[in-house]
């Protein structure tokens, strides 16, 4: 046999105490689907829901993260054996509270002092009949129950620096708990003492004396939840006592016999060396305790290795299902370690990336058709050889599959991927042809697939990676419109050229049925390219062919959030945006009224006040202005803080606002409209500062003083137009202008 290194395993299998039913876990809120980036559902492999937690996973356990149900893990069991036992005499809600509800210790106290004083407790009078001899064993197991839980519910705070002592199970408790299971003559009842007579002595502060016991007792003990519960006590000590051989091999039991407790002995499973390991084998009594122990180890350190152990074994054992999900989805994660940016380099790296010998042993197994699930076994052969880029085998064995495989919707689901994956592997040049074979396997998988009811199906990574797929090589083929559709590029739009041919495809009547795919997976629309273009124009002041693309875009009734004609002394977009506004402009509105001022202003009506709005519209236009609305779109994306380079010169620059400015000022007929035309300005200077300080090197964090530049509007602004009302209000608000103007006479 190979040897092993268990050192380098040890990631996340670290075992304080083992076994511990109340510690309180802390973790993180975060979590990944581990279903994305796999094109390969575990759930094909099992249908006992016990092995599900053993897929391959981010977390330590796949779908519940952590095993965290120490203490409710058989509450049902215990509540229907319970049930069954007492046929009734308590009904299932009263049963249940006393069972589990940890309030009830109380009420349990007082129905077992009953007993003992032949006396009623009020408010369980009419429930309970403590005449009758199996409620009053119930009443005498839960009164010692609750005691034993004292200590094996004792939680641990992770949080808590401070050490906890340990609140070990009184020793007079342990002998009366053992003296009721001895004299038991009801072969149920002794069970459960038995039971807690051993989880007592385990929570004691003599760990010892639960593995004497059970060791004396055990051959009277039915092979039930209950017995293999207190073997993973008794394995718990074992490993306490650094005697992991032991230790491990009874966790293999426990994994083999009792399903609910999986996730425990593979949590708990832990061998230190390699001869801890060899000694666990050798302790194993038949090929099922050996398979348990390899299917352990290869959850732990090495699914090939024990599939090839256990295969050799046992051809149908069980556990040879889940080790292999976890084989072909940790090949998975190798694969897509790659970068898909050439299609012949990215499946020339992934060939290297599969495992020659992980490769050959599911190709032998699979075709030996020794196993229990033979579809199963083609399925994962079938996957590994289109990675290896061997697809006619693929096809070969994903068709075979396809003959064995029970009609279940994911099972038919998950090979219908895969020969869909090994239909585009097969593809190296996008023809007329080639598009009509794959057309129908593709509108499934982006049209059908996203409405499947089936959850556990892994279809999105298929549905990323083979647009991206596609989309190389139509570039390599010089077809920029399909490349873009099939994997956008929002840069795609800053070409000219590009953007037309884009408007003339969306719009064209006569679409193919690949082409009508096509538009339907592209999230750019012709609204939204009309949209692009007149915020492009809008700013280069062509606002007649502004209006008419945004006329043509549903954006077009999309709402400015401030009136974009206002200036303000201070930049809040904030405060801006709550104020009531009179008149809600939209992209379209704001737009016309834009035009009916610079009509105004070039017919010399109203000359200051249109110019010195016009300027306010193209300074809100900027990055620096109330309505960034207006160049919000899918296209732009500019929708933060750091401004695109190449749209830095439209939102970035406040020149034409400074040019409609200095209009507005040359016209202005007194001190008061002066004044504020040299602040509006003096703002449009201050950006131009910060653009090419921070903005225009999307660096806005830098801590710069620049409180005293006496820009040219600021010194207009003091020297000149102190005296008015305005320059009052902008000592009032502006903070900035304020400290420039205190530091001179």
């Amino acid at each position: 046999m190979e040897k092993i290194s268990f050192k380098k395993f040890a990631i996340f299998f670290s075992l304080a105490s083992i076994l511990i039913y109340g510690v309180v876990l802390a973790c993180a809120d975060f979590f990944m689907d581990d279903k994305y980036g796999s094109n390969f559902a575990p759930e094909i492999a099992v249908t006992d829901d016990s092995y599900k937690p053993l897929f391959l996973s981010s977390e330590v356990f796949y779908g519940i993260r952590f095993d965290q149900n120490y203490v409710s893990r058989f509450n049902d069991n215990i509540v229907k054996d319970w049930s069954d036992y007492l046929s009734g005499k308590i009904n299932d809600t009263d049963l249940s509270y006393l069972l589990l509800d940890t309030a009830s210790k109380e009420d349990i106290k007082q129905l077992h002092k009953s007993i003992l004083l032949k006396q009623a407790v009020p408010g369980w009078t009419n429930k309970i009949d403590i005449s009758d001899a199996k409620v009053r064993q119930f009443i005498v197991f839960m009164y010692y129950a609750k005691e034993v839980e004292k200590s094996s519910t004792q939680p641990i705070d992770d949080w808590n620096y401070e050490p906890v002592k340990k609140l070990f199970v009184d020793q007079i408790i342990i002998d009366q708990v053992q003296k009721l299971s001895s004299e038991s003559q009801d072969p149920f009842i002794k069970n459960r003492f038995w039971f807690q007579t051993l989880k007592a002595k385990f929570y004691s502060s003599n760990q010892q004396s639960a593995i004497d016991y059970f060791d004396k007792t055990e051959y009277q003990i039915p092979k039930n939840t209950l017995y293999y519960r207190a073997l993973s006590y008794v394995a718990g000590v074992y490993y306490n006592q650094k005697k992991y051989d032991k230790s491990n091999y009874l966790y293999g039991v426990v994994f083999n016999n009792c399903r609910e407790m999986r996730t425990v002995a593979a949590r708990n499973f832990h061998p230190q060396e390699q001869a801890d390991f060899n000694n666990s084998l050798n302790m194993a009594a038949g090929i099922d305790e050996k398979a348990a122990l390899w299917a352990l180890f290869g959850f732990y350190a090495d699914e090939k290795q024990a599939i090839s152990e256990i295969y050799q074994l046992d051809p149908k054992n069980i556990n040879l299902e889940f080790l292999l999900t976890r084989l072909i989805n940790k090949a998975e994660l190798r694969v897509n370690s790659n970068e898909l940016t050439d299609v012949l380099v990215y499946k020339t790296k992934v060939k290297t990336e599969i495992d020659t010998t992980i490769y050959d042993l599911v190709n032998n197994i699979a075709k030996e058709e020794k196993t229990s699930k033979p579809y199963l076994w083609n399925i994962a052969a079938g996957y590994l050889n289109i990675l290896s880029g061997k697809p006619l085998i693929a096809d070969q064995l994903l068709e075979k599959a396809q003959t064995q495989t029970p009609k279940t919707l994911l099972i038919v689901n998950q090979i219908r991927l895969l020969k869909l994956i090994n239909a585009l592997y097969k593809t190296t040049i996008m023809t007329p042809a080639v598009e009509n074979d794959l057309l129908y396997e593709l509108n499934w998988l982006y049209n059908e697939c996203p409405n499947l009811a089936e959850s556990e199906f892994r279809y999105d990574n298929a549905f990323g990676w083979s647009k991206l797929y596609i989309s190389l090589l139509y570039k390599k083929q010089n077809n920029r419109l399909l490349s873009e559709i099939f994997n956008p590029d929002l840069n795609f739009y800053r070409t000219k050229s590009n953007l037309d041919e884009m408007k003339i495809f969306l719009a064209k009547s006569d679409k193919t049925p690949w082409e009508k795919l096509a538009q339907g997976i592209y999230d750019v629309t012709l609204s939204d390219i009309n949209e692009y273009q007149a915020v492009l124009v809008a700013y280069d002041e062509k606002i007649d062919q502004a209006i008419s693309f945004m006329e043509q875009s549903g954006h077009a009734t999309d709402t400015l959030l401030a009136n974009p004609f206002n200036g303000k002394i201070k930049d809040c977009h904030d405060c801006e945006h709550a104020l009531p506004q009179k008149v809600k402009y939209t992209k379209i509105s704001f737009l016309r009224k834009l035009k009916e001022m610079k009509a105004n202003l070039e017919n010399g009506l109203d000359v200051s006040n249109n110019a010195l709005l016009i300027g306010n519209a193209f300074y809100n236009m900027t990055y620096f202005g109330n309505a960034r609305v207006f160049y919000y779109g899918k296209i732009m994306d500019q929708y933060g803080n750091e401004i695109d380079p190449f749209y830095q010169p439209l939102l970035l620059d406040c020149a034409k606002a400074v040019s409609y400015y200095k209009i507005a000022l040359n016209a202005a007929t007194n001190p008061e409209q002066k004044a504020k035309c040299w602040y509006l300005i003096s703002k449009c200077e201050r950006n131009e500062y910060y653009n090419k300080k921070f903005y225009r090197k999307n660096n806005i964090s830098i801590n710069d003083n620049v409180d005293f530049i006496a820009w040219e509007g600021f010194t207009k602004l003091k020297l000149e137009y102190s005296n008015t009302q305005y320059y009052k209000d902008v000592i009032k608000e502006c903070g900035y202008f304020k400290s420039y103007a205190s530091q001179l006479p």
